[in-house]
């Protein structure tokens, strides 16, 4: 009996299956990588805030602790925004007469409360509930 295929089918179709595989990984980190980035996570975007406020400055630079402004945490699976209280505390001596503060003097005085854009969710790293379930 005659062969079909010549001796060469086969090396071309295990080159065919190897680069099948390796495209297909090539696609998937790709992809990978791209639903990952800062354009589809939103992270590092600019967003308007009524007040210019840094976690950076306020828990990292002042080293306040994350649960003096975000009371519920350790209740709750999110942090709670705090209240305009929380700010005055410290600002009502601290920057006291800055401009960019404005709308925080305003919402204590008012008792309205300031209205933030959610720009980011918390890592999972951050996230944990020490309620017992």
């Amino acid at each position: 009996m005659s062969q079909i295929f010549p001796r060469s089918a086969n090396a071309i179709a295990r080159f065919s299956l190897v680069g099948i595989l390796l495209f297909g990984g090539l696609v998937t980190s790709i992809l990978g990588v791209a639903f990952r980035s800062d354009y589809v996570t939103g992270a590092n975007a600019n967003v308007v805030q009524p007040v210019q406020f840094s976690h950076l400055h306020h828990a990292g630079g002042m080293g306040i602790d994350c649960r003096y402004c975000h009371t519920s945490v350790e209740q709750a699976a999110s942090a709670n925004i705090p209240p305009t209280k929380t700010c005055m505390n410290c600002h009502s001596q601290i920057w006291a007469q800055s401009p960019y503060l404005e709308p925080v003097r305003a919402s204590f005085k008012t008792g309205e409360s300031l209205v933030w854009t959610l720009s980011t969710t918390c890592p999972t790293s951050c996230i944990s509930t020490t309620r017992s379930t």
